[in-house]
């Protein structure tokens, strides 16, 4: 018989019972919580209906998370009390409630985030505490617009800065930009001063943002920043949760075209218009009309196609022209570290039909940031460019020149073999541009650059103090060239009684090597500070800056023995080395910065540059530039809230400045003192040989300082409903005191040399920016509209003037004191003679107006009422230089995955005169004809008198042929235009159909730059310099860029593609 322990069974029930009661409590707690947790799904989509992928979707308030699949769908347990939060990189983050078991969120784009830091100078400030007149794109407002040059880029894009691009040459980037009309800018690309040759040929694809201080935001950067800065910043890597990496690929191929390219009349339109301008001739036809210069037998050979012409722009330019760009770029990063690296190639060919004329680069920029410590961050930048340009030895003018006056009846090569360029004795110079824009004949120029820059960052928060961060800066930068430069010999054919003749070109043949090497170097030593104590908002700058570059330039020069590219192939003897200017430059500059906010509402900044340069003697080469701007957000006080709700943002600010401006400044002193051989002036002659005498140069100006400049600015920023409408009204004023100029003073001729200049002269600018910008999004439609006009004037402050004559003629002086610069004086068009009664019975003399008028012809107002047209009846009708006006819109719009964009630039109150073959019809005594010259006043038949009064005339645009159209006003054309710069129409494929591919993105474009001008000029592009006016620097010099290689109009498709 078995015994058990009553105890022990006690135990074991009183233990069983425990553990039923224990899991019975789980069980019942769990259930509760089973009933509340259920699976909750949803789509999560962006603002244009695509379904984001790889969303986060975390429960708030526990660790609990999924991310979205390739459809944008999500599964999550959640109860219905439970909030979800939605993030992904770009948009808003989104809160919803679990209450339902199906979801749809829609994201919305974060462009607040986009918008809400802007780079300034040494730093970053938060849009809307930012009390200077600073403007930016983004790397996708800039990208928008495909071209070769960046600047081109910006065109229309930003208030205050005017653009003009003056040729498509590859290779050249020969534009002209400033600021608010103030001159050429600073341009700084992280941090380090560059000028606008090398932003030109940056890579849009590396630019995260450029920024333009236009007013005493400029002064930190001290006797540089008179004309405005640009701050150009490039892109760095972004943080990874997972330490993944993006992949980006794009590629565009184009085709340029030329805009407003002149082309010359048929043989027989020649020959006629040739003829004609000999009839109309009053002082050869008068008493008799003389013989003609073409018989109407050669015209007919030509008109009835026996005898072909020749058409030199198609003999020498191919209408169409490739241009491709593709680029790479790898961007990620983790906690610990983040880096961008980049490379971009480039080919624009020229549009020589013998493809002599091209240009590549290739570019490359690697951004590395690393935390190495909690305390210690390190960015490592490495950036550069490699890029080579050919043409043929021939200057470019030159070329264009020919091209518009070579006559048609003229051959271009011997029986049509483009090996045998011909000889024709109606070739003006006796040279054939079929054989000078091929360097098969004529040789070639070769530019090769190569460009290097990296730099180290090391930024350290100090302990013991927060917020307090020292840093340390230091970049080098190389330069080199390997430019080439040969003239080659070669030769022109003839077919003479059945032989071949030949005529030698280029017999000096020579091979010229040369390089300009430079280097430079940047240190900067600075501590920052910012921080907030309850509402006040605190920022300084403290910071040491020393920048050294130093240049050199050299050449080789031989006489060639054989065809080679190298000089051992030259003679030993007639060998030239020469050097240009070389020299170094050091600048110094102790910079300061003070920002204070209360509530975000009111605002105030002070920066000081204590700059030094050895440009200048010794005893004046420091400066002391402060500059104060403040702000108050009026929207920001409770009751502009409780008046006008919908004020998002209205702020009041105002800024004064001080800077200088060393931009005529090289070396010191500027011309070396002492003598200068001068053996085509002086000398004397012993032993039957020629020695060399000396004379002095330039007296040096030992108080030789820099221009100072004082700027004045006061502008209002707002924002309405939520920044659908924004908008920012400015005024400005800058004052220049000390620009240079030579004394009228005399000294005596036995000194040998001339006075210095010296600091004397004072000018202002002026004027006003407009901005305003709309973004909404109506049936699932995104758009947005932005546009901006400025307007800037110059005057004369002091102006070293000389005595007048009388003051009429001090009236007529276009450079006085208190005078606006830049005014174009001349007699004033008052219409056209229509029939030979209006001649008759014309009441003035003078100007085009005599026996020799016929109808069609200008005439022109009676200024001053004393019945003759001259030179005291002229009085301001334009003005030289740069436009009055400049504006831009953009427009654009988006919808499921379909997005179009346009840019349209303009400017107005911009005047060019010009001269040669575009006011004269055959110049160059019968040289060819433009076919925009068929349009004019003519005689009904060919053969009858102009000088009859009974004869019948047919109007045109032109007056008859060989009479003027460049007189007085008349020959002032109004170039101001309207520009569609940019159209792109896109299309992003959705990405449900690229993520099983491993494909982020995807998007195809087309794209035209270029495409579209509206101007009231006839037959020439309004941005194609002038003999005077518009892009022209100097208005009493006068210049060929008329002749210039044309402004393009180019057709891109592309695509990009992420990985």
């Amino acid at each position: 018989m078995k015994h058990y322990n009553s105890n022990k069974i006690k135990r074991s029930a009183s233990f069983s019972w425990r553990t039923m009661m224990i899991a019975l409590l789980c069980l019942l707690t769990a259930l509760p919580m089973s009933a509340q947790n259920r699976m909750v799904q949803g789509t999560v989509i962006d603002n244009t209906g695509e379904p984001v992928i790889g969303a986060n979707i975390r429960v708030s308030g526990t660790t609990r998370g999924t991310i979205t699949d390739i459809d944008g769908v999500f599964k999550i347990e959640a109860s219905a009390k439970d909030k979800l939060t939605i993030t992904f990189i770009g948009y808003l983050d989104a809160v919803v409630s679990a209450a339902n078991t199906v979801l749809k969120v829609t994201l919305q784009e974060d462009s607040k985030t986009l918008e809400e830091v802007v780079v300034v100078g040494y730093g970053t400030q938060k849009k809307a505490t930012l009390t200077g007149a600073v403007s930016a794109v983004n790397n996708k407002e800039i990208a928008v617009t495909k071209n070769e040059n960046v600047v081109n880029m910006l065109s229309g894009k930003i208030p205050g800065v005017r653009i003009t691009q003056k040729s498509s040459q590859p290779g050249e980037f020969d534009n002209a930009i400033d600021i608010r009309g103030l001159g050429e800018p600073l341009i700084v690309v992280d941090g380090i001063p560059r000028d606008k040759g090398y932003f030109s040929r940056m890579d849009a694809n590396e630019i995260e943002s450029v920024s333009v201080l236009k007013d005493a935001s400029a002064s930190i950067y001290g006797i540089r920043a008179a004309n405005g800065v640009i701050l150009v910043t490039s892109k760095h890597g972004g943080e990874s949760s997972d330490g993944k990496f993006d992949i980006t690929f794009s590629a565009n191929y184009g085709w340029q075209q030329f805009l407003y390219m002149p082309e010359t009349a048929s043989a027989a339109n020649h020959m006629l218009l040739i003829n004609e301008k000999s009839y109309n001739d009053f002082g050869t036809n008068y008493p008799r009309r003389t013989s003609p210069k073409y018989t109407w037998q050669q015209m007919m050979e030509y008109s009835s196609k026996n005898n072909r012409g020749t058409n030199w722009a198609d003999e020498l330019f191919d209408n169409n022209v490739p241009q491709q760009q593709y680029n790479i770029s790898v961007d990620g990063g983790s906690k610990r570290i983040s880096y961008f690296f980049n490379l971009g190639y480039m080919k624009q060919e020229g549009s020589y039909k013998s493809g002599s004329l091209n240009y590549d680069r290739w570019n490359f920029r690697s951004n590395v940031d690393a935390k190495i410590t909690d305390r210690l961050k390190a960015t490592v930048q490495l950036s550069g460019y490699m890029d080579e340009k050919n043409q043929p030895f021939t200057d470019m003018w030159t070329v264009y020149k020919k091209a518009w006056t070579l006559r048609p009846t003229s051959q271009a090569w011997l029986n049509g073999d483009h090996d045998l360029p011909s000889y024709d004795s109606e070739l003006s110079d006796n040279d054939n541009p079929v054989a000078t824009t091929d360097s098969r004949f004529t040789g070639y120029r070769r530019e090769k650059r190569t460009n290097f820059n990296g730099s180290l960052t090391l930024a350290y928060d100090i302990p013991g103090v927060k917020c307090l961060q020292s840093k340390a800066f230091y970049s080098y930068d190389y330069n080199s060239s390997n430019n080439t430069e040969y003239k080659r010999a070669y030769q022109l054919y003839e077919m003479v009684g059945g032989e071949m003749k030949t005529y030698d070109r280029n017999a000096d043949s020579y091979l010229r090597r040369g390089t300009d090497p430079s280097h430079g170097t940047v240190m900067q030593l600075s501590l920052n500070y910012a921080n907030k104590f309850g509402d006040h908002n605190v920022g300084g700058l403290i910071l040491f800056e020393e920048q050294y570059n130093e240049w050199d330039n050299f050449y080789g020069q031989a006489i060639m023995k054989l065809d080679g590219e190298y000089l051992i192939y030259g003679e030993k003897s007639n060998q030239i080395v020469g050097a240009g200017l070389a020299g170094d430059k050091v600048r110094q500059a102790l910079v300061g910065r003070f920002n204070y906010d209360y509530k975000g509402r009111y605002m105030v900044d002070f920066s000081f540059r204590y700059d030094g340069s050895s440009s200048f003697p010794k005893n004046s080469r420091w400066g002391f530039f402060p500059a104060v701007s403040a702000g108050w957000r009026v929207s920001e006080e409770a009751f502009m809230k409780e008046w006008v709700p919908f004020l998002s943002n209205l702020k009041i600010r105002a800024s004064y400045g001080e800077m200088g401006d060393d931009g005529s400044a090289n070396t010191y002193p500027q011309t070396a003192v002492a003598y200068e051989l001068n053996p085509s002036k002086l000398g004397y002659v012993y032993n039957g040989v020629l020695i060399s005498g000396v004379s002095a140069t330039s007296i040096p100006n030992p108080d030789l300082t820099w221009y100072t400049a004082k700027t004045y600015n006061l502008g209002v920023d707002f924002d309405l409903w939520n920044q659908k409408l924004s908008g920012t009204f400015e005024v400005f004023k800058r004052k220049r005191d000390g620009l240079l100029a030579t004394s009228s003073a005399q000294i005596p001729g036995i000194v040998g040399a001339s006075l210095p200049q010296e600091n004397k002269e004072s000018d202002e600018t002026f004027g006003w920016e407009i901005s305003l910008g709309h973004r909404n999004r109506v049936a699932g439609v995104t758009y947005w509209v932005n546009g901006q006009i400025s307007a800037t004037k110059n005057r004369w402050d002091y102006h070293s003037d000389s005595q007048a004559s009388n003051s009429m003629d001090n009236w007529y002086r276009r450079d006085v004191s208190g005078r606006n610069k830049d005014i174009w004086f001349t007699y004033e068009e008052g219409g056209r003679f229509g029939s030979y009664d209006d001649i008759r019975y014309h009441g003035t003399t003078g100007a085009n107006y005599g026996q020799g008028t016929l109808p069609g012809d200008y005439y022109y107002k009676d200024w001053n009422g004393d019945g003759i047209i001259d030179d005291s009846d002229r009085h301001p009708m334009a003005t030289f230089n740069l436009p009055v006006f400049n504006y831009g819109i953009t427009l654009g719009a988006a919808w499921k995955g379909i997005d179009l964009s346009m840019n349209w630039q303009g400017s107005a109150g911009v005047y060019s005169s010009y001269s040669e073959v575009f006011t004269e019809v055959g110049p160059f005594n019968g040289a060819a004809v433009l076919n925009i010259y068929e349009d004019r006043w003519h005689t009904e038949k060919p053969t009858d008198d102009p000088w009859n009064p009974n004869t019948k005339w047919v109007s045109g645009l032109y007056p008859a042929t060989g009479h003027s159209f460049n007189t007085g006003s008349t020959g002032i054309k109004n170039t101001s235009y309207i520009r569609l710069k940019t159209l792109e129409v896109g299309y992003t494929l959705p990405k449900t159909w690229l993520a099983k591919a491993g494909i982020k993105d995807l998007r195809v474009y087309f794209n035209a730059y270029n495409l579209l001008t509206f101007t009231g000029l006839d037959n020439i592009d309004p941005e194609r310099p002038g003999e005077k006016g518009g892009a022209n620097e100097d208005p009493n010099k006068k210049s060929v860029l008329f002749y210039n290689y044309p402004v393009n109009r180019t057709f891109n498709i592309g695509a990009t593609i992420k990985f």
